[in-house]
């Protein structure tokens, strides 16, 4: 099997074409596939028509895979898979509808935290429901130096779902049960992680709800939060950004260890239906 792999944004993303996810892949064909995968750290597949067993079984040749804390959304036969749609199925919702409407790295609020997410498309709308990358090593190498130096050996406290403000739309802090917050225990990352397999640093927090961010160690909460809003105003710029439209069939898949992402499915109309499959497997504690 002969694959190709071509480009799409300035520093990340590529296409790769010949490759049927469905089928076994010989050692060749995947040392092809994962080495792509390590350099462009997106890749999007078109036209993949998987059952639930042909994504999972595609997803478990990354690792292990992880469900997602909350177990409402878990797929019925295969719990790996997280089910993301802004359908409703008598009278509830089919699945997570706005996952992820600000920008995250998949599980960064685990001592543990996400290798590859990947999504599967079974249905998208002719209009809407893009989901945006930013490639944080990208924008991690041209960070002014002033920054750089304010960044480097700094760690952040997190806890999924903490937020200072309880007022916004999105908190469900007071909505998790005694159960998923023992699951989702406090942790501390570092600032800038350094990539286990190719050695790339890049920046490692996020703005999102979900990351949780307590506090920067060593500043007052006014500092560390002010080094947060400059390190996110970096980093969201739109050179270090690419936006995925969404076909049926895609397969999607990326690396969360020098990434951030979001979707768009917040915005969408209540009438414009996306639904998707999710898979993530467990990486490694971030240095």
């Amino acid at each position: 099997m002969t694959i190709t792999v071509q480009r799409l944004g300035e520093t990340f993303v590529a296409a790769v074409e010949g490759l049927d996810a469905a089928d076994p892949m010989d050692e060749a064909t995947w040392a092809a596939f994962y080495d792509a995968y390590l350099e462009h750290q997106v890749l999007v597949l078109r036209d993949q028509p998987l059952t639930a067993r042909q994504f999972h079984d595609f997803g478990a040749r990354f690792g292990s895979i992880e469900p997602h804390t909350v177990e409402m959304y878990h797929h019925e036969e295969f719990p790996g898979i997280t089910i993301l749609s802004n359908r409703v199925e008598l009278g509830r919702p089919k699945g997570i509808r706005d996952a992820g409407s600000e920008w995250h790295s998949d599980y960064s609020y685990k001592a543990t935290a996400a290798n590859a997410t990947m999504l599967h498309a079974l249905e998208i709308p002719d209009v809407g429901g893009d989901t945006y990358f930013a490639d944080m090593a990208a924008a991690y190498e041209v960070m002014p130096a002033e920054l750089k130096a304010r960044v480097e050996e700094r760690k952040v406290r997190q806890q999924y779902r903490w937020t200072r403000d309880r007022t916004h739309p999105e908190n469900r802090w007071n909505l998790l049960s005694e159960a998923e917050r023992d699951l989702t225990p406090e942790v501390v990352h570092p600032l800038v992680r350094t990539h286990p397999e190719v050695d790339r640093k890049g920046l490692f927090v996020t703005p999102a709800l979900t990351s949780g961010n307590k506090e920067v160690i060593g500043l007052d909460e006014a500092a560390g939060m002010a080094l947060l809003d400059e390190v996110f105003e970096h980093a969201t710029q739109p050179r270090f950004q690419f936006r995925h439209q969404w076909r049926t069939g895609d397969l999607v898949l990326w690396d969360n260890r020098t990434l951030m992402h979001h979707a768009t499915t917040d915005i969408l109309p209540p009438e414009k239906h996306r639904t998707l499959h999710r898979i993530n497997t467990q990486g490694s504690v971030p240095y």
